[in-house]
């Protein structure tokens, strides 16, 4: 972790008021660097929020610095800030003696206002819309790829480990939307699918189980596949469309194949 990165993050432009407390960014530091453990970096980097007078209106600064980190700090950082935000969430409740807390009553359980805040940054509705603009503007495809993909990686562990309530819903939509849709940005949309599927496979193939219907599922796309609940013959549709999508995506093909193997491995699972 650069020293550059974290001074940003304390004064972004060069406005204190807009970062974070600079004792959050040495507690995320020391973490990062494994000075602390995940419990003990949890509760330093929460203490400027919890001796805050008004600790529910900080909560979005220490947001900011925990999202910014799970996408711009090196890839292997991203299991251990996820391990952080779970001994975060599973922090006890401070005795902040009538102080202002949350609309939702508490702090830490279930991190309030992280997943709405992760929405606003990462889920924009016209997001390849924006990808072309960017493209024709001569744009990195590479970087701009890497990125997607990695968000969706994210996404998927944060959920997977039942972090900030993040919904499964989006990672049905990713999913549905790169192998379901005949215009979707196949360098993209298939490589951040596969990630979804490697990372968070058991819980999106336990709605196949229960039956679980979703708001995302029930789409209009371009292979019939429309309906709210979650089915095993959608399941496998999805495999054989990765099958078909490896002749075509060179990159992140290996993420492709990787998926397909979990697949089989959870049905496997599944049957026993």
């Amino acid at each position: 972790m650069s020293d550059r990165w974290l001074q940003e993050q304390i004064a972004p432009d060069g406005v204190e008021e807009d970062g974070c407390h600079p004792d959050e960014a040495r507690a995320l530091e020391d973490y990062c660097c494994r000075t602390t453990e995940a419990i003990e970096a949890a509760k330093a980097i929460v203490q400027p929020i919890e001796q805050s007078e008004d600790p529910g209106a900080h909560l979005y600064r220490l947001w900011n610095l925990l999202i910014d980190a799970l996408m711009q700090l090196p890839e292997t950082q991203i299991p251990s800030l996820v391990q952080l935000l779970d001994a975060i969430q599973k922090l006890p409740k401070p005795d902040l003696k009538g102080r202002e807390v949350t609309p939702h009553g508490h702090l830490w359980e279930g991190l309030p206002g992280f997943g709405h805040m992760w929405a606003d940054e990462h889920k924009q509705g016209h997001w390849r819309d924006s990808l072309a603009a960017a493209l024709k503007e001569g744009a990195n495809r590479m970087e701009l790829r890497a990125a997607h993909v990695r968000k969706a990686n994210v996404e998927a562990r944060l959920t997977a480990a039942g972090i900030g309530r993040m919904p499964l819903d989006w990672g049905y939509e990713c999913i549905a939307d790169a192998l379901e849709r005949q215009g979707a940005v196949v360098d993209f949309e298939t490589p951040a699918a596969a990630e979804w599927l490697e990372v968070a496979g058991d819980q999106l193939y336990a709605g196949v189980r229960t039956g679980c219907t979703s708001r995302a599922l029930e789409r209009r796309r371009d292979f019939g596949r429309e309906n709210a609940v979650m089915t095993v013959e959608r399941w496998l549709f999805w495999k054989q469309r990765l099958e078909e999508l490896e002749e075509q995506v060179q990159v992140g093909l290996g993420a492709t194949k990787s998926a397909g193997q979990v697949m089989n491995t959870i049905e496997r699972g599944s049957d026993e």
